[in-house]
């Protein structure tokens, strides 16, 4: 199953988008967003090269021509990614322990799957973020070029804005937490209000 899995997708380096390297200098929240425009294209572009897709963009079936799209090194590396975990649908899971220990560029895989609730796909672009930082700090620029998508890019987001990598803290790894505050508040005001009357 292996050897299949890496003849259809080789370990090769894929074209890099200006927009891809924009995501990585995101907090987690408009991070999320930007993925889910990015999964629409593709998902666009593999229909438009005969993939087939079952519920919850899960493919179904690869066309040739569908498949020499994600062989071709010319081919975005999102588009790669994404179609991976929907095609190995299977094999990827959002379970919180596995997440917690997978690596960056199965992070990205996750967090590009629309099968997977919100807060399973954020949690996984929070750990994503939190990894590229240690990866900056323990990497030379030349051996992360050579690593894997994103891995591979962090340079280059670290030079567009490298605001998150020093202060890791403000990448806001739960992005719920907005909405959550002002829950808590609102039932706060709700308590005060009911003791007053």
């Amino acid at each position: 199953m292996v050897s299949i899995i890496f003849r259809k997708y080789p370990n090769i380096q894929h074209k890099v988008l200006a927009s891809e390297i924009k995501l990585l200098c995101l907090p987690v929240s408009q991070m999320f967003e930007e993925m889910i425009t990015m999964v629409l294209d593709s998902v666009q572009k593999l229909d438009t090269f005969g993939c087939k897709f079952g519920a919850h963009g899960r493919i179904v079936s690869v066309s040739t021509y569908g498949r020499r799209l994600l062989e071709d090194p010319k081919t975005d590396a999102t588009t790669v990614y994404f179609a991976f975990g929907a095609e190995y649908h299977d094999l990827i899971t959002d379970d919180p322990e596995i997440m917690d220990k997978a690596s960056i560029p199965l992070l990205y895989v996750i967090a590009l799957q629309p099968r997977f609730e919100e807060a399973s796909r954020r949690k996984a672009c929070a750990i994503l973020r939190r990894k590229l930082v240690k990866v900056l700090g323990y990497y030379k620029a030349a051996d992360r070029a050579k690593m894997p998508f994103p891995i591979n890019i962090v340079e280059h987001a670290y030079c567009r804005d490298p605001t998150y990598f020093y202060y890791p803290a403000d990448i806001k790894t739960d992005s719920g937490s907005e909405g959550k505050k002002k829950r808590i508040a609102d039932e706060k005001r709700k308590i005060k209000l009911s003791k007053k009357r």
